[in-house]
């Protein structure tokens, strides 16, 4: 999941007129201005993964990546609102945009922006591990029992019964989830990856002197992503080429709720759906496997799109509780598996068969969440940043004075 806030985040200002690569007059995006509604849309993708994470655990009939054949509910338009696979794609999109806009305005040295997004990365994610880590040495069965219950393969994912110790926890947050692209202590760190990976491409084509190399550059790590069939990546291409077109203000203005509404509407399919509606022999990239192959990418990209462009959408991802919910989304992000695999489970596991009880115990639960993410934020979250902010500076310092070294060597031995 995409840690960046687009409102913190200033494009960058618009190449001089000399540097344009045609004659076509360019209207820069004012540096500074806010983009509120693209963190209302982030906090809406977050409830979605929490959702789809609910209805995993509990009702894995209503998600097709989970229980092929599920119930007719779940291959219509509506499971957009549970299709966590999609919104992390959105995600993707968004880190896309985010960081490159950042990168571009910023103009740090390419050592201070790995170093920073890999601890803004890597620090809550490792947090979060432990939090999974202590719940799990106090719970070690609960999952399973509830996969007993319930029949989820998602609840088989985690560690359960003997629990690996402390110094384990701290490895997979730091490092492993990065090498290998996954936790058994918290099973949703498996974008952590992606996210970082993908950032490092922003990074080097930033890199780029000019927009259209900055272009080509994007052009070549899609093909690239496509050769390997890792699709994911094609998202962070899709926020990269949004961005370049906003800050040219060349977006274009005609009929962005349709796009969202068709970028919705593919993004609400999953799994099997393709074979069930008669799709099964198209290429593997268009297949709903594998995070929903290329279709996703483009799908994701049409929701920002249409978001970005709609004064209505606009107006809906603006509003108070929208920003908030953008707000506490990484927190939430963070948390929530731990607690629905743990707590939840154990609880669940004391209740009846019931599954209408189950869902709204599980749906309580999620509104419980909020709270909880909340505090994370303003306890862990926001210090972090604050911290990072300071380490910020304090590496443009150095990487100056090093610089300045680096010169006044090469001066003397001219001089010698």
């Amino acid at each position: 999941m995409p840690p960046s806030r687009p409102s913190d985040i200033a494009p960058s200002a618009a190449a001089p007129p000399a540097a344009r690569q045609d004659a076509r007059p360019v209207r820069a995006r004012p540096v500074g201005e806010r983009l509120d509604h693209l963190d209302g849309l982030r906090g809406l993708a977050a409830l979605i993964v929490v959702l789809f994470h609910l209805l995993s655990a509990l009702v894995p009939g209503m998600v097709p990546e989970q229980h092929p054949g599920a119930h007719w509910i779940a291959y219509t338009p509506v499971a957009i609102a549970w299709n966590g696979s999609f919104a992390v794609l959105v995600f993707f999109v968004l880190s896309g945009f985010v960081v490159t806009a950042a990168t571009l305005r910023k103009r740090n040295p390419l050592w201070i922006d790995v170093a920073i997004r890999y601890l803004r990365l890597a620090v809550p994610a490792t947090i979060s591990v432990v939090i999974a880590w202590a719940l799990l040495t106090q719970m070690p069965d609960a999952a399973t029992a509830l996969e007993q219950r319930t029949g989820s393969p998602w609840l088989g994912y985690i560690h359960q019964g003997d629990i690996p110790g402390f110094g384990s926890a701290l490895l997979d947050g730091a490092v492993l989830i990065f090498a290998r692209g996954g936790s058994q202590f918290n099973n949703v760190l498996w974008t952590m990856k992606p996210e970082l990976l993908g950032s490092l491409m922003c990074f080097a084509i930033c890199l780029c002197p000019g927009r259209v190399l900055r272009m080509g550059a994007t052009a070549a790590f899609a093909v690239a992503a496509i050769m390997v069939h890792r699709y994911e990546y094609e998202a962070f291409v899709v926020g990269i080429v949004l961005h370049e077109l906003w800050s040219m203000d060349r977006l274009p203005a005609r009929w962005p709720m349709p796009a969202l509404v068709a970028g919705a509407a593919i993004g609400a399919f999953s799994g099997d759906a393709a074979a069930r509606f008669g799709f099964g022999g198209l290429p593997d990239a268009f297949q709903f496997r594998h995070h929903g192959g290329l279709l996703y990418p483009v799908a994701a990209g049409l929701v920002v799109y249409g978001t970005m462009q709609s004064p209505r959408a606009r107006g809906v991802f603006s509003q108070r509780w929208a920003i908030f919910l953008g707000t506490i989304s990484f927190p939430l992000y963070l948390i929530h598996v731990p607690l629905i695999d743990t707590v939840l489970a154990g609880v669940l596991v004391r209740l009846s068969d019931n599954v209408p009880l189950s869902v709204a115990v599980g749906l309580v639960a999620a509104a419980m969440m909020i709270p909880l993410a909340y505090g994370f934020e303003r306890l862990i979250e926001r210090p972090f940043l604050r911290l990072l902010g300071r380490l910020r500076r304090r590496l443009r310092h150095i990487d100056a004075r090093v610089r300045d070294m680096a010169v006044r060597v090469r001066t003397r031995r001219r001089r010698a």
